[in-house]
């Protein structure tokens, strides 16, 4: 077995594992019985409502993603571009699902835009595009509803903190490094030579110069990126527009996980502010889907609004919905595309 492939079977197996490990701590004492008497009180209209919010984060992820191959290649606008973004977004989504910090996803997607003949340069502009207009977009966004939110943002005291503390900073550092590489990318590159020397003396990095030469080239490459955003002002404010839905939409899910247990006291804003702060505070964590630091965050930051008695069964909702539902529907897509489809693709 290559490397790839058993990079990938590990991604799985770790999913699998947490997955197993998350239901034997929830359900070790004896919350079992509860989970089942809550289970049959749901409302399962508002579980629809979350499904569907779902498939409409994918479908705006796709519309940007088609916009994007539409302004950067000649591909027209037609069904058949469309359909090739919507290939792009869904086995994006199975693939960084399964490994860690999302890695997986880029370079398969940037496969599937290959084998429509678009050219690797054209490619890679778009999926860096797509991110910075999503790194940015979600760094602004849940700044703007920290201001809004300050108050309920400074009534933690736990554990929680941390995780917005957390979330924030990481957040702003690559927010930070994104308005330097527009700007001034020298400034970024002395950081990075400073930082990697520093690893060096610590027999951390090796071969300094080869990682410099590829820190200058992953820059320039982001560079030209949002050197094309810049030239189109109307359309990347367009694209921010799309973001802030789509962001919205997909913070969404976990109130009417919230409504569909009949609980009523927390507003929609509260709980799209709090699970912002969860995504930026666990984006960053090497696992598999975030496992692990999802589950600890969600009881950390959004625990209190649940009844003790059935936070068990609202933390397997939103987990279930937001990340086991995708990857079990973006996998059945990867593998009707791609095997069915007699195109095998291996990350």
């Amino acid at each position: 077995m290559s490397f790839k492939k058993l990079k990938k079977s590990f991604g799985l197996m770790f999913v699998i594992l947490s997955a197993i490990v998350m239901l034997f701590l929830l359900f070790r004492n004896d919350d079992l019985p509860n989970l089942f008497k809550a289970v049959r009180s749901i409302n399962s209209n508002y579980i629809a409502i979350a499904l569907a919010y779902i498939f409409i984060f994918w479908f705006l992820e796709a519309t940007m993603i088609y916009s994007l191959i539409v302004k950067f290649t000649d591909h027209g606008k037609n069904l058949r571009t469309f359909w090739l973004a919507v290939k792009v977004t869904m086995i994006g989504q199975y693939y960084s699902n399964i490994t860690p910090l999302a890695t997986g996803g880029q370079p398969v997607q940037l496969y599937v835009l290959k084998d429509d003949n678009i050219s690797l340069s054209n490619g890679t502009a778009i999926l860096i595009s797509k991110f910075l207009l999503f790194q940015i977009g979600v760094t602004v966004y849940s700044f703007c509803l920290a201001i809004y939110k300050i108050k309920l943002l400074t009534n933690y005291h736990n554990g929680a903190s941390i995780f917005i503390v957390a979330g924030l900073t990481l957040n702003m550092i690559m927010l930070s490094a994104i308005i330097l590489i527009a700007f001034n990318q020298q400034i970024l590159l002395k950081l990075c030579e400073g930082i990697f020397k520093l690893l060096n003396k610590i027999h951390v990095l090796k071969d300094v110069t080869k990682i410099m030469d590829k820190t200058e080239k992953f820059i320039l490459e982001y560079k030209k990126s949002i050197g094309k955003l810049k030239e189109d002002y109307c359309f990347t404010i367009k694209m921010y527009a799309i973001t802030f839905i789509q962001l919205t939409i997909f913070f969404s899910t976990t109130f009417f996980v919230y409504k569909s247990l009949n609980l009523n006291k927390s507003t929609i804003t509260d709980i799209i502010c709090l699970q912002a702060f969860l995504y930026m505070a666990v984006s960053f964590i090497p696992t598999p889907g975030t496992a692990g630091a999802s589950e600890v965050g969600f009881m950390l930051l959004l625990g209190h609004l649940f009844p003790a008695n059935i936070i068990s069964t609202a933390l397997l909702l939103w987990r279930g919905i937001s990340y086991y539902f995708s990857l079990i529907f973006s996998g059945a897509f990867s593998f009707a595309v791609t095997t069915l489809g007699k195109k095998k693709i291996i990350v």
